[in-house]
């Protein structure tokens, strides 16, 4: 099979619906993760440390920190993926916060919490992936290492939350950033397993 045939063709419509569903998965994850005060890797991982040290929004943090990946997303993947990528953070961005009045999550345990963003966020990534889209910053990074070396995305990504959970550790207690840890390991294990350079080719 030539890679035209293996690589999706969306219209429109089909990235649109698909980049909204998978913005969603992804702000719900956060959403889970901050009831539970927990954090995550890349970007969304950092944005939500500085946010809890600082007091600050998680969706202006997060949106902030992003912004200079773009210009490393044009000049190596493209204008479309640098559209569709700031799209996707600005989306997450804003429906993490719209999210939380809308969906209390009092009382959740963080084993619940780790366990459900693990596996939301990571179907969500997935989706975004598919639609040559990302959550910016590390996801970025992670694609082109994977596009130019074939280390899938998801290790990648594994390498650089392990670094964040350790400086984490001065901030968050211990038992937290364990918890962390385990969502984080679901979801870049989904990652790595699904997002596979012959089953779907971002361009």
């Amino acid at each position: 099979m030539n890679a035209d045939l293996s690589s999706p063709r969306h219209t429109l419509t089909e990235d649109a619906q698909g980049l909204i569903v998978s913005a969603l998965q992804a702000a719900l994850g956060i959403h889970l993760l901050r009831a539970a005060g927990l954090i995550t890797g890349g970007t969304a991982g950092l944005a939500l440390l500085i946010a809890y040290a600082g007091g600050w929004s998680f969706g202006a943090t997060f949106f902030l920190i992003n912004l200079p990946f773009y210009a490393l997303a044009y000049a190596r993947k493209g204008a479309a993926f640098t559209v569709k990528s700031f799209v996707s953070v600005t989306a997450v961005s804003a429906l993490a916060e719209a999210m939380a009045p809308f969906v209390p999550l009092g009382g959740i345990h963080p084993a619940a919490a780790a366990v459900l963003f693990g596996v939301v966020c990571g179907v969500g990534l997935l989706g975004l992936f598919r639609h040559a889209s990302s959550l910016g910053g590390v996801s970025i990074v992670a694609l082109i290492v994977q596009d130019r070396t074939g280390l899938r995305a998801g290790w990648v990504q594994l390498g650089y939350d392990l670094a964040l959970f350790a400086a984490a550790l001065m901030i968050l207690p211990a038992e937290r950033v364990l918890w962390s840890a385990l969502g984080a390991v679901i979801l870049n294990a989904i990652i790595a397993m699904n997002h596979r350079r012959d089953w779907y080719i971002v361009s």
